[in-house]
Order: C-alpha cells, then structure tokens, then sequence
C-alpha cells in the first residue's frame, strides 16, 4: 500500500492524460496517482477510457484565468478536491501537488523528497520559495494593500510575527499531509494568488516551508531548461518546468 500520493492538475485531452498518468505510474512506482481535472466534463468522462482510475474534476472560475498574477488565479478549489478525496483514504502521509507540465525525470523522485523533507524537517518542500514582506515584490505590494488579505493571514496565524509574506511557485510542492490538509481546510473569502497565499497560509499555520533551490535552475515558472531528459538528469534534475508540449510529443 503507497503512502504518497501524487495529485497531477491537468486540462489536457484525455489521450494525453492517459499518457501523462503511465509516465508517472512508471516513474514513480511509490506513488498512487490522482488526476485534478480542470477541463470539460465531456472530456473528463473519457478519462476512465484512457486507463485513469482516479480522478475528480474541479469546477472553478478562479482557477481558470488569463492573467494569472493580476486576475489572482487560486487553486483553492483544486485544494478543496484533493482533500475531499483524501477522506477516508488514511494511508497516505505525503502528497505531491503538480501542474501537467512539471515532468518528472527521477524515478525515485518520490524517495528523493520525502528524504530531503526530512533533511530539512520540512512540512512543505517547494520551488522558488523567498520571504516577500518588506520588500517590493509585486506579489506583496498588491496583496498588503488588499485589507481581506492580512485579515485572513491574521485570522488563522499561531505566529508571533504575523507580517510575514512567502512566495513559492505553484507549479509543483510536496506536503506532509497534515499541512497539505491544514492549508485546504482554510475558507477564503476572496481570491488571493496562489503563489502567495498557499506558502504563506502555510507559514502561519505553524508549518515549516522550505525551499528546493537546486532545482531552481530546472523548475522555473516560464521557458524550458534546454537539453533533453538524459542532460537534464546529469546535471541535477530531478523534474522539470514547464514542458508544455512534453505529453502530446509522446503520442
């Protein structure tokens, strides 16, 4: 019985999804794989057909933005569905939250973060991560001026210093379930950016956010490290963002 999951957020087709889940079932042999459908209900139908077992659609106007920083794009609901599938399911103790285009390239990628988490006593093991408060990070400046913001961070802080602000990519982060639950269980009044809200409700739930700096270089939230999966590996990947087009090329 695995005690990883790994939640994969996708809109795809359903025929690259189902590539898209054998990747990772190969991949990560550790890991129970549940897909986070995004797309048409129609679509996510077919996904049975194409060999995915588990799965649940979210429907959410937040989550489906155009300007993702300026229109405070939220995976509130995404959150919300991961942990209405966790009920019940007692087994698993870590999660791995991705978005489709964050490719694996370790197989015992699960393996590697579960020890790192432990390394760094991490609740919370993300990309990019940087404390903001204080500076002139867009991030900041336009959610401290949003007084719905502070009061939420201020609501549900256990912090004696309730100013702090963090930072994480949303494209891939690996939680013990106990934050993971934590943080999805928070009711949000207004749509705060994810990339915002999620490590920084983390924070001042009392739980430890860390950072995966050297995969900075291979998960960054535009373009693509150059080189294929073999260099990639050899010079210290262990997944990479984005790689959009990566599921439909295995077609």
């Amino acid at each position: 019985m695995n005690r990883h999951l790994t939640a994969i957020l996708t809109h795809q087709t359903p025929a690259e999804v189902g590539r898209m889940v054998a990747w990772w079932r190969d991949f990560c042999g550790g890991s129970d794989v549940l897909v986070v459908y995004g797309g048409s209900e129609a679509a996510f139908a077919e996904l049975a057909g194409v060999g995915v077992s588990e799965a649940v659609l979210v429907v959410d106007g937040r989550l489906r933005t155009s300007d993702h920083q300026r229109e405070r794009q939220s995976f509130h609901g995404v959150f919300r569905a991961i942990l209405g599938w966790l009920a019940g399911r007692e087994q698993y103790e870590t999660v791995l939250f991705v978005e489709f285009d964050c490719i694996p390239l370790r197989r015992d990628l699960v393996e590697l973060l579960r020890e790192r988490m432990a390394a760094e006593e991490a609740d919370v093991l993300g990309c990019g991560v940087e404390r903001i408060d204080g500076t002139n990070h867009p991030h900041f400046l336009y959610h401290e001026a949003d007084a719905g913001f502070r009061g939420l961070v201020g609501r549900v802080s256990v912090r004696a210093e309730g100013g702090v602000a963090l930072a994480m990519l949303g494209c891939v982060s690996c939680w013990r379930r106990d934050a993971f639950e934590a943080v999805a269980a928070v009711e949000e009044a207004a749509a705060f950016y994810l990339e915002v809200i999620i490590p920084t409700l983390a924070h001042h739930l009392g739980y430890r956010v860390r950072n995966l700096a050297d995969q900075s270089a291979f998960v960054k939230p535009s373009g693509r490290a150059p080189g294929g999966i073999d260099e990639l590996v050899r010079e210290g990947a262990w997944m990479v963002h984005p790689w959009k087009e990566f599921w439909g090329r295995l077609g």
